[in-house]
């Protein structure tokens, strides 16, 4: 059955091409004395019509002459073709067939190979629209699906990283980018077509004649749908480029993304080749022997190359200049927790309970990656330090001295704490791993108990709880006036401004009593001092001393 159907299509080929070459060829020579309303009659002619004989009647001034296109078996029509053939080979015929397109003003053109393409010239409630609309739709609903995960899995890790991009990259990632960039702007063809399209106009004497219901309406409607399948493609692949975290991540992600981009593309190629169905098979192959000419400004080669570069430039330029901005971004660690809250267990190193609290991101960064201070801490003042050590590929606390500047920082030395093997660029990445500790006798013990968390409360729902609201980094307040005098860098980090009775970093406390009484039944009279003196019985909490 399937031979069949090939032979068939063959014979229907063949036949329409004898068909239209004798009639291009009769007209062509009975209208030499005005060419080009002569070259456009020829090509207006349909390729793909049935088998039957056609009679093409063209008119110059008076003058009516008839061609008989039909059968080889009439002698009459014989003599006719060889009469033409000479008219053909005459000089006025060359001259005109061998003008350029520039000299006549029209470049041939042809609709382009894809399921848009129908909603040019085939009817509204036909099944080849109905085609090209479905396919559309089915493209914006894998956008859709695409953006919103993307967007929602950003939201839940950090809220000021909308899309998730990773906090950092490697060398290696950032080559990839690149790359997967530019291939992805010069392989989108569906904004490329709708561009040319749009440079070539809608030609109605040209157009409308070669593909029958064809309607500026409907050639609008194709190229609007194009440029918003594909200019929305490009954004979802560059979004998932951007947040790929290795190079195999990025490969497949792009992969997989231009498989959508060209769905359009692949079910033409499926309809021609009759698994969608005879009539669209028909169909598709029609479209694609047919050309049609235009006579537009935009048609020559010039203007041709002056879109094709503005288009290049214009797109590089935005999504190279996005790429930097999330590359500045990335290195300055904008996407990173500014303000962490650590906890390390004393059990075998007494003095890391006391590095339990808040740590704020410092300017100066190891490998690439951003370290910490412990909150308030100036650079010359001893206190604790979580960065990266390049040198054995992990995550330390460290204890600065006094009077050493952010230069002389070293976490590879003299650390007291460290996590496991570590490329990550994300501190907080490190609290489901285990962590050791270097034990006073310079041996490594696992550390029992760490916990490292971000403190930022803007971007956690209900951070400060029922008896809190949130205060954003950077806003003044006057009874924060005190404090912000005293430690001006902590007005840069989120905070929470606690209720009338509670106090704490997230408001979990209740304020303690304003006042305490020593109890003295059983004859005890307060609490003893050395020297044979005694403490006062009565205590009160000092107006002005902080509860925090």
């Amino acid at each position: 059955m399937n031979n069949t159907i090939d032979v068939e299509d063959q014979q229907e080929v063949v036949s329409d091409e004898e068909s239209s070459l004798t009639c291009a060829a009769a007209t062509a020579a009975a209208d030499v004395d005005d060419p080009i309303q002569n070259f456009m009659s020829s090509t207006q002619q349909d390729r793909a019509e049935d088998d039957d004989a056609s009679v093409h009647e063209e008119g110059v001034g008076s003058k009516k002459t008839s061609f008989y296109c039909g059968s080889d078996d009439d002698e009459r029509s014989r003599g006719r073709l060889e009469g033409i053939i000479r008219q053909l080979h005459s000089d006025e015929a060359m001259s005109f067939m061998t003008q350029s397109t520039s000299d006549r003003d029209f470049a041939e053109r042809t609709l382009p190979t894809d399921t848009f393409s129908f909603l040019v010239y085939t009817d509204v409630f036909s099944s080849y629209f109905l085609l090209g609309i479905m396919v559309f739709l089915f493209q914006l609903a894998i956008y859709g699906v695409l953006l919103y995960d993307i967007i929602d899995s950003g939201t839940k890790i950090n809220k000021k990283n909308l899309f998730g991009f990773p906090f950092n990259v490697g060398d290696p990632v950032r080559i990839a980018e690149v790359i997967a960039i530019f291939i992805s702007i010069i392989t989108q063809q569906d904004v490329r077509k709708a561009i040319c399209l749009y440079r070539d106009g809608f030609d109605e004497s040209g157009l409308t004649q070669v593909f029958k219901g064809a309607t500026i309406y409907k050639w609008w409607l194709s190229i609007v749908f194009r440029a918003c399948e594909g200019g929305l493609g490009l954004i979802v692949t560059f979004l998932l480029i951007m947040r790929s975290d290795s190079v195999l991540d990025l490969l497949l992600n792009f992969s997989a993304i231009e498989f959508i981009t060209m769905l359009d593309d692949v079910l033409f190629e499926l309809a021609s080749e009759g698994f969608l169905g005879r009539p669209l098979k028909k169909e598709t192959r029609r479209l694609s022997r047919k050309s049609y000419y235009v006579s537009h400004a935009c048609a020559n080669s010039y203007c041709a190359k002056v879109l094709s570069i503005a288009y290049f430039v214009v797109l590089c330029v935005c999504f190279f200049g996005g790429w930097l901005i999330i590359y500045i971004k990335q290195s300055r660690g904008h996407y990173l927790c500014q303000l962490i809250f650590s906890q390390f267990g004393d059990d075998k190193l007494t003095m890391l309970g006391t590095f339990t609290g808040l740590f704020s991101m410092h300017s100066k960064m190891f490998d690439d990656r951003a370290s910490y201070r412990g909150a308030d801490l100036q650079d010359g003042e001893r206190g604790p330090l979580l960065a990266y050590c390049e040198k054995e590929k992990h995550w330390t606390l460290s204890l600065t001295k006094n009077g050493t500047n952010a230069d002389e920082w070293n976490p590879c030395k003299d650390w007291l704490a460290a996590s496991s093997e570590s490329q990550s660029f994300d501190l907080l990445s490190t609290t489901s791993s285990p962590w050791i500790v270097n034990t006073p006798t310079n041996r490594e013990a696992p550390l029992a108990h760490h916990f490292l968390s971000c403190h930022e409360c803007m971007h956690v729902e209900n951070f400060c709880g029922e008896h809190g609201k949130c205060l954003p980094g950077g806003i003044l307040f006057l009874n924060d006036l005190k404090e912000i005098l005293k430690y001006p860098e902590s007005a840069q980090y989120d905070k929470c401004s606690c209720d009338d009775g509670h106090y704490g970093l997230r408001c979990e406390y209740f304020e303690p009593c304003p006042a305490l009484e020593v109890s003295q039944s059983d004859g005890d009279e307060g609490f003893p001092k050395e020297g044979g003196g005694h403490f006062a019985s009565e205590y009160y909490r000092l107006e002005d001393a902080e509860t925090k």
